[in-house]
């Protein structure tokens, strides 16, 4: 009885240690395998932990931002319908002005309105005979949000203290500087000189250096008919 007591201990210890040893291999093998996988991931998590970053950047008092303008273009012949949204914010020459920029807003989003009707129609007739059913949607996101400026130092605003002091004295007038905007230029060429153009439209319906800017933050569309031929 013992000597089979202690065979079969001997043939546990056996399985034992051949299971450890098929464990250890395993999780070697794992981790040769996902080592790149890993070092993959942490270098996408690195990418999406920056924008977030930036997209809370606080966003200057000078800055309004009004709900979406959505319309829908209808292309008669066709029947092709088109469904847009736009993202547009409006950056004031000043806080004094933003009072006045938002009193006349409901004027401005419906001048808007009436650029972009005409400007999408013809932009998705375009698309429409160029391009194949499920290749006409297009997607916009403006440049990423500039930070503000680090904060003046004592030396310099006593420095800017005594320039102005010193203009009084001579007569002179210093023009203060603009305030900061966080917007980066625009290098789509095409909502560049969209934006210029509601720009033109906005500073309409204002008292002159009132609207600084008009920026498309965003714009993205929907081709109905496109998804159902799918």
């Amino acid at each position: 009885m013992l000597a089979r007591r202690s065979n079969r201990s001997n043939v546990n210890r056996l399985w034992d240690t051949a299971f450890w040893a098929m464990i250890s291999l395993g999780l070697f093998a794992f981790v040769s395998l996902s080592g790149p996988a890993l070092a993959s991931s942490e270098k996408t998590d690195a990418k999406e932990s920056e924008e977030p970053a930036n997209a809370e950047l606080e966003i200057p008092e000078t800055v309004i931002v009004p709900d979406p303008v959505s319309l829908t273009v209808l292309l008669p012949k066709s029947g092709a319908i088109r469904q847009i949204v736009f993202h547009i914010w409006l950056e004031a020459q000043s806080r004094e002005a933003v009072p006045l920029i938002e009193h006349n807003l409901p004027k401005i989003i419906n001048g808007f309105l009436v650029d972009l009707q005409r400007l999408m129609y013809r932009d998705t007739k375009q698309r429409f005979e160029t391009r194949p059913a499920g290749k006409r949607s297009f997607k916009y996101s403006g440049p990423a949000l500039l930070p503000p400026p680090p904060p003046k130092t004592e030396e310099e605003l006593a420095a800017e203290a005594e320039a102005i002091e010193a203009a009084k004295e001579k007569g002179e007038e210093i023009v203060p500087e603009p305030p900061f905007s966080p917007f980066a230029p625009v290098t789509n060429r095409y909502f560049a000189a969209l934006q210029n153009k509601l720009l033109r439209t906005g500073q309409s319906f204002l008292p002159p250096d009132t609207l600084r800017s008009v920026q498309v933050r965003m714009f993205y569309d929907h081709w109905p008919g496109d998804a159902q031929k799918r």
